[in-house]
């Protein structure tokens, strides 16, 4: 890639000038804040961009000496592929075997090819067990694998992750790693987009940064782990009758192959709580049941203040046309709003037009701003940039609110010390301490 141009109808630049070159087996992280162009440059490099958005796209992008301006779309999508942050939207079936035979019969117009490679993907990527997997029944980190096996079926050159560790615990992590191990090996060039970078450093082969447009080479990273100097304080906290808010008294609740067993939990005014558990561990059922969503089918809930839950994915929070009326519905004032980015935004804007990061950051603020003194966060760290987690973390800690935090990494503690934490495994919850 040289001198890499882009800009949409009546817009500015959007990429400014790119040079980048990734070798066969290579892998290059990118990283990079919200509107610093990544989609742009995922779209440029796939061909969507001119032929989609009819965006205006100068300089040379080229594939083993061949110009990508030269080909069709259809010769650039299966010579460079996607695995979005989703990685469900990668998925068209229900099931995963269905799922790969028909994008391999697409590319080989033959069953016996089709069957061939997908047998050859499923031994690399170790997902034969899950083929006959209903996809919503898998982790994210076998959501990942077979979403990365189905972009080897075609035998791309070139494999674009957009934020591969989104939502994956520490068992996911460890997932995508090792796909990545098996992208180099098998000499595919590798472009990682990713928030959470760190946990890839070590695979990665150049680290560069992109910046209102302009990428750069970082020679010099932080190579600690997130969660150097995580430890825990074996204390248990006490309470006054009077200062308990939140208790489960022997709460069980079954919900398909999930079993919550007779959780009990005392929350106290101006707690801080973390559960930690991996995905699929019930983190967001046992949310929902002290919100009140859900029901439990024997032992109480007993909350003794308003409360708020914040869901993973942050577009869901959303039900108004505006932010103002966002900030209205929750009895927020704006002059309260704290972080900086939130006083920047439009108070006419859609809530559905934010980035990610901007959703998230934005309902994080509207809720310690609320009415409500009872907060449940689910994930609040997912898809945001280390300074974003820091801040966000300092927030939760200064606020006299009572906070609980879902975590499915034990990355993400690094940013909730002092914070007790109690782990859901095994559809039990066991005190551990605090975060120290």
């Amino acid at each position: 890639m040289k001198g890499l141009r882009v800009r949409y109808p009546g817009g500015d630049w959007v990429l400014k000038g790119l040079d980048l070159e990734v070798g066969k087996g290579e892998v290059a992280l990118i990283v990079g804040g919200a509107g610093s162009g990544k989609t742009t440059f995922v779209r440029a490099i796939t061909s969507v961009a001119s032929q989609l958005y009819h965006a205006d796209v100068e300089g040379v992008i080229e594939i083993g000496g061949v110009k990508l301006t030269d080909k069709s779309w259809e010769y650039v999508k299966d010579r460079v592929k996607v695995v979005p942050q989703n990685p469900r939207a990668a998925l068209v079936y229900p099931v995963v075997y269905e799922d790969l035979m028909s994008y391999a019969h697409q590319v080989y117009r033959s069953k016996f090819l089709a069957e061939k490679a997908i047998s050859n993907v499923s031994k690399v990527f170790k997902i034969s067990h899950l083929l006959d997997r209903h996809v919503d029944q898998l982790s994210g980190g076998e959501l990942r694998r077979v979403s990365i096996a189905k972009s080897m079926i075609s035998s791309p050159d070139i494999v674009v992750l957009d934020e591969p560790l989104m939502w994956l615990d520490d068992n996911g992590v460890r997932e995508v790693r090792n796909a990545i191990e098996i992208l180099k090996l098998y000499d595919v060039a590798v472009v990682v987009l990713e928030h959470r970078f760190k946990r890839l450093l070590d695979l990665a082969d150049k680290v560069l940064l992109l910046k209102n447009g302009v990428l750069s080479q970082v020679d010099d990273v932080n190579t600690s782990e997130d969660t150097a100097g995580v430890g825990v304080i074996p204390e248990k906290p006490a309470f006054g009758e009077r200062d308990v808010l939140l208790e489960l008294r022997d709460v069980s609740l079954h919900v398909g192959s999930l079993s919550l067993n007779r959780l009990n939990l005392t929350v106290g005014r101006g707690d801080k709580v973390v559960v930690y558990g991996l995905n699929g561990s019930g983190k967001t059922t046992l949310f929902k049941l002290i919100a009140g969503v859900l029901r439990p089918e024997k032992g109480r809930v007993v909350r003794r203040a308003e409360t708020l839950y914040l869901p993973q994915i942050p577009y869901l929070y959303f039900t108004e046309g505006s932010l103002s009326e966002e900030v209205k519905a929750v009895g927020a004032g704006h002059a309260s709003l704290g972080l900086h980015l939130v006083r920047a935004l439009s108070q006419d804007r859609s809530p559905f037009t934010l980035s990610w990061g901007e959703a998230v950051r934005f309902i994080v603020e509207l809720s310690l701003n609320s009415r409500h003194e009872l907060l449940l966060l689910d994930e609040p760290f997912s898809g945001l940039t280390y300074q974003d987690r820091e801040e966000i973390g300092r927030r939760l800690a200064e606020t006299s609110k009572t906070i609980l935090v879902a975590a499915s990494s034990t990355e993400h503690l690094v940013y909730l010390k002092g914070f007790r934490l109690v782990e859901l495994r095994d559809g039990t919850l066991t005190e551990k301490g605090f975060v120290g």
